[in-house]
């Protein structure tokens, strides 16, 4: 396979890159692990291998006992100023992540339930400072997702911790097969857990907000991708300007693009469903964070991983954006299950690994909020942590990764488009926030690749001072022995990669159509 032989490592060219596009204006970090969150782990490290209405402790606006999450019932109406809880200032939060709930496998959870009550005791026995967050994907894949059945099973499970809560949607959550909607389906999910989809919440110094998906069976393209509507983005935009003196928190189901957390590329990157709003301008999400630095933790599940990965947590500015793993075994894709616990005050936090197999807390971030430095997570444990291999990339490698070897063979083709080849696969990068947007050939092996302009010339942009010189590319080409040539052309979003999984469930429903009508 050749490559263009760019005469200076990608780093270079993401510098140049930097000096000529600064729509993210992130600023990345250097960890005491001792890499760039710049370079964090973007890619995968193939990890071996997926109504009823309660009524019970409601008060009259649809809020759970003396919750302080914004939320309504399905009739209430809803304002957009914050709630104080009147709790003292010290919390101790418990961040769960994708649960796919099984009936057939509860005892894990509730055995998972108990280790986090243990956590909540041990804080000087005050029930009053201990909060639940959960964020999103509430039903195992064999127990319909997204249906009724699966909210009320969530909503035994999340209530019998006996401490406030508040949950976002997961693209699971939507794919209730009773529902004709995706409003159908939000609705019995509101009305279910009693709160509205998007909220915030105060308690002392911290403002806690949550975003939630609204879409899957209207989705563009993958119905998997955690889409984040107008409305939405509009009062979240609100929020940080109202709350520009706290420090603010943020749950989602799915990351930002330019997170720098890990994602499997093979999945999530592949099917453009890995970055919040994937196929529609995502990186607004990143560009908030560095417009507004009271952001400082941002969670998120989605990708079924452990925290046993260098980048399970990466600091982008002064912002952490931490990876939430999962409870039950048959969801892990690492083997290991986790959630995360959070304590805090006005002066700081620390974020922790709760260990489900062993019911273990480890501080993985510490910060208090005096620092004029970033956030630094804590190195691994060396007999925890799960290592990336070189040959998936500089975006995957270790500190002494050859950025220049026969791994590191890039193609710049402009502004909007950094390729790679990586896992035998050529994968697209966005330049400004160094992040996987897609892919754009399946399956490389040893063919030859050009990049060509709209005459068929071969574009040399990875030869030039000036990045820019790429944009003249219209094409990539992959060429055999034979001279059998694959050719994909610039996307709508002036990209390569392409679109392999498209929406899924009116794949289905046209299929049950056809069907009936024979």
């Amino acid at each position: 396979m050749s490559s263009c032989s760019c005469g200076a490592p990608v780093g270079v060219f993401l510098s140049r890159w930097s000096s000529v596009n600064k729509a993210s204006g992130c600023v990345r970090s250097k960890n005491s692990r001792g890499l760039l969150s710049a370079n964090a782990t973007l890619c995968s490290s193939r990890p071996p291998l997926r109504a009823r209405r309660s009524n019970r402790n409601f008060s009259s606006n649809g809020v759970r006992d003396s919750f302080v999450v914004h939320a309504e019932s399905p009739v209430a109406g809803w304002e957009d100023g914050g709630v104080s809880d009147g709790t003292p200032d010290d919390y101790v939060f418990a961040v769960l992540g994708d649960l796919h709930l099984d009936p057939n496998n509860m005892p894990i959870f509730q055995e998972a339930q108990s280790q986090v009550l243990d956590v909540f005791s041990q804080k000087n026995g005050l029930p009053k400072t201990s909060r639940l967050f959960q964020v999103g994907d509430l039903g195992g894949y064999s127990a319909r997702p997204g249906s009724q059945e699966c909210f009320d099973r969530a909503l035994d499970f999340v209530d019998s911790f006996g401490v406030p809560r508040a949950l976002v949607l997961g693209n699971h959550d939507l794919e209730g097969a009773e529902f004709d909607t995706d409003q159908e389906n939000l609705n019995a999910w509101k009305a279910t857990f009693g709160q509205r989809h998007y909220w915030v919440v105060e308690h002392g110094a911290t403002v806690c907000i949550g975003l939630s998906t609204v879409r899957f069976r209207s989705a563009k393209y993958s119905c998997h991708e955690v889409f984040v509507d107008p409305e939405q983005v509009t009062w979240f935009k609100n929020m940080l300007a109202k709350y520009s003196d706290r420090n603010v928190f943020v749950f989602t189901h799915a990351p930002p693009m330019g997170s720098g957390l890990k994602v499997l590329q093979e999945i999530h990157v592949k099917n453009r469903c890995a970055w919040l709003n994937h196929s529609e301008e995502p990186s607004k999400f990143i560009d908030l964070v560095s417009e507004n630095p009271q952001v400082k933790l941002w969670f998120s599940g989605h990708f079924h991983l452990s925290h046993n990965y260098e980048d399970s947590i990466s600091v982008v500015g002064g912002c952490a954006f931490v990876q939430v793993g999962v409870i039950g075994d048959d969801s892990s894709r690492d083997g290991f299950r986790h959630s995360r616990i959070l304590k805090g005050n006005s002066d700081g936090y620390e974020v922790h690994t709760l260990d489900h197999s062993t019911g273990e807390l480890r501080l993985d971030l510490a910060h208090n909020y005096s620092s004029v430095d970033p956030p630094k997570p804590l190195p691994l444990p060396p007999r925890e942590e799960l290592l990336c291999n070189p040959e998936y990339g500089f975006l995957c490698a270790v500190d002494d990764c050859d950025l220049e070897g026969e791994h590191s063979q890039w193609f710049p083709a402009g502004l909007k488009s950094l390729m790679s080849v990586q896992q035998n696969m050529m994968i697209e990068y966005d330049p400004a926030t160094r992040s996987p947007l897609g892919v754009v050939s399946l399956c490389v092996d040893d063919r030859k690749i050009q990049l060509v302009d709209e005459n068929g010339g071969i574009v040399s942009g990875c030869d030039s001072d000036n990045i820019e010189d790429g944009e003249a590319a219209v094409a990539v080409e992959l060429i055999d022995a034979n001279g059998q040539k694959e050719r994909r052309l610039r996307n709508e979003y002036g990209g390569f990669s392409q679109i392999f999984q498209k929406n899924k469930w009116v794949a289905r429903k046209l299929k049950e159509k056809q069907a009936a009508a024979t």
